[in-house]
Parts: structure tokens; C-alpha cells; sequence
């Protein structure tokens, strides 16, 4: 019992409270703005539903209908038709911004094969029409996209990480870089 009485035990069971308050409260602060940074890719600036992921959704719509128009000239078992199916699945369940980045990118890549072998077809006015605005529409998204500012709070965002005292605390919290969308 005396123990429990003496400077020393109190300076220490306080020492040890500081150090875990530091630590909680770090690790709240931390992942909290590295949530809101997050929350930007998936649902825009003040979810405002104007973010990457919603442009991707697009995009992977607009490949889709192009897989529709296809499937009316075209075998729909057709591996081009397949393949932007079977992208176009990986895309929804990729669920960082990485693998959103590397997976958009290869069902554009995809998409775009169809589309030149859709421009050489005979289609009807309204599916040419559809196919000709295919391109336009993509690459008006990327550009949307490469404004989006997901990645330069991402890049503030690990700057902060890399800066005393939070590089030591991140550590010591587990609290992890964001990806950027590249």
C-alpha cells in the first residue's frame, strides 16, 4: 500500500497516462483527417458527390453502353465485350485509389480496342453517333479527373505524416501514407 502513496509511483502511473492520452489523441486526430482526405476520393469535397470515383463510375458506364452497341453488331460472347464486362467488375471492386487508377486505366485501354473496331463497322446513325461521342466523353472525365484534388490533400496529407512529431507518432499509432490516385 505504500507504494501506491509514494511520489515516485504517482509520477509514474501519470507519466504513463500522459504518454497513453498522446497516443489516443494522435491517433484520433490522424485518422480522422486521413478519413475526411479519404472521403474526398470516394465522395468528393464536402460530399458533393463531384469525385474520382464518381467520374470512374461514368467512365465504366459509358464502357458498358459501348459493349451494348457492340453486342448489336457483334457476338455479345465476343472476348472484346467480355473483357470490358470483366474490367469494368475489378474497377467496382477495387477499393483503393491505386488500384482504382491501374484498373480504370486498362478498361479505357480495353474500351478504346472496341471502339476502333466499332468506327470501321457499318452501324446505324444512332449507334454512330454513340460510338463517335464515346472518346469525347471519356476524356472529358479524365481531365474532370485530373483536377479532382484528391491527390494534392493525399500529398499534404503524408507530408504531415513525414514531419515531428508526427512521423514518430504515426508509427506508434499504425496510422498508414494515403494512396495517391497514379
Amino acid at each position: 500500500m505504500r507504494y501506491l502513496k509514494s511520489k515516485k509511483t504517482a509520477v509514474i502511473i501519470t507519466s504513463i497516462l500522459v504518454l497513453i492520452s498522446i497516443l489516443y489523441g494522435s491517433h484520433h486526430s490522424l485518422t480522422k483527417l486521413r478519413s475526411e482526405v479519404k472521403e474526398v476520393f470516394f465522395n468528393g469535397e464536402n460530399a458533393s458527390g463531384k469525385s474520382i470515383n464518381s467520374d470512374l463510375e461514368y467512365i465504366s458506364d459509358e464502357c458498358y453502353n459501348l459493349t451494348v452497341v457492340a453486342g448489336r453488331y457483334i457476338d455479345k460472347d465476343d472476348e472484346r465485350i467480355i473483357n470490358i464486362l470483366n474490367s469494368r467488375e475489378l474497377l467496382e471492386k477495387a477499393d483503393n485509389p491505386g488500384r482504382k487508377f491501374k484498373t480504370g486505366k486498362k478498361l479505357i485501354e480495353i474500351a478504346t480496342v472496341l471502339y476502333n473496331d466499332l468506327k470501321v463497322m457499318e452501324l446505324s446513325e444512332r449507334d454512330r453517333y454513340y460510338t463517335e461521342s464515346f472518346p469525347v466523353n471519356v476524356r472529358s472525365r479524365e481531365l474532370i479527373i485530373s483536377h479532382n484534388s484528391y491527390n494534392d490533400k493525399a500529398r499534404e496529407f503524408n507530408r504531415i505524416l513525414k514531419v515531428f512529431p508526427a512521423n514518430l507518432l504515426r508509427r506508434m499509432t499504425f496510422v498508414k501514407t494515403l494512396e495517391l490516385y497514379e
